[in-house]
């Protein structure tokens, strides 16, 4: 019976503890509402701590001349779609998103003529998060200047305080996106350890893989490669490398020079050595 009253008495303990906790907790009543940018680790995983931010994921890269022969049309003026998510309440209307440049001083990308500006009418038309939602898609509008054939331009942007959002978390608030009018690395290329794979990157090598196989080899090619199976991802490497045998071969039955690099090195896909 006096253990009876014991386990009583605790329970009543407990309960009132219980009570007294939930009395504490806070309410969450901020009215705020910020933005930040949408990275993705190695296995394709949403980062969500500040401290796993990589310095590739803030990047992207756009090329003008990859994106023509992908789509097999000259390209003049094309839409780079970066993903945002937000922090705060919901809200029952659409919320538009402004974006603002960041001057690097490095060949700085220049609004009307890399790209259009982040406060044309138009484009603000598509910039917004849906009602009931915490992410979408920014569109970023860039340019085919004849500038970009000399030199690539820099487009490094945040999010603009505009009275709706502000900038988030200072490591998911930034990103940069380089223009160019050439092949260019593709941004995830270091971060799939592409080198390990197919040989050191070169523009040379990236046209011709373009050619091969009729694949972009952008960052999207690459996370949908790289996403799946590993083992066809090593029988691509030495296919690569077969291949440029039997070209090779073919080019000099001709008459013909094999594949070189512009410095007149031959094009290699050896892949490089994990030294262990």
């Amino acid at each position: 019976m006096k253990k009876k009253r014991m386990n009583i008495l605790w329970a009543g303990v407990c309960l009132l503890a219980l009570s007294a906790c939930e009395k504490d907790l806070p309410v969450y009543e901020t009215e705020g509402a910020w933005l930040n940018f949408v990275y993705y680790d190695y296995n394709g995983d949403q980062v969500t701590a500040t401290e796993n931010v990589e310095e590739t994921m803030c990047e992207s890269h756009y090329s003008f001349v990859l994106q023509s022969a992908t789509k097999g049309e000259e390209i003049q003026q094309d839409t780079f779609w970066i993903e945002v998510s937000t922090m705060g309440f919901l809200s029952d209307q659409n919320r538009t998103v402004e974006l603002q440049q960041i001057a690097t001083g490095e060949n700085d990308a220049v609004p009307g003529v890399h790209y259009v500006a982040f406060n044309d009418p138009q484009l603000l038309a598509k910039s917004y998060v849906p009602a009931g939602q915490n992410a979408t898609r920014v569109p970023i509008v860039v340019m085919r200047d004849a500038s970009l054939a000399d030199h690539d331009v820099t487009l490094q942007f945040t999010f603009k305080d505009n009275g709706i959002f502000k900038p988030g978390y200072e490591a998911f608030a930034t990103h940069t996106l380089y223009i160019s009018d050439k092949l260019a690395k593709p941004g995830l290329w270091d971060t799939y350890y592409c080198d390990y794979n197919f040989g050191t990157y070169t523009p040379a090598k990236h046209e011709l893989m373009i050619e091969w196989t009729g694949n972009a080899w952008d960052d999207a090619y690459l996370e949908e490669l790289f996403g799946g199976d590993s083992g066809y991802v090593t029988y691509l490497g030495q296919w690569f490398q077969q291949k440029l045998v039997e070209e090779n071969a073919a080019r000099e039955a001709q008459g013909l020079d094999i594949y070189r690099e512009p410095d007149g090195s031959p094009v290699s896909f050896e892949p490089l050595s994990w030294g262990y």
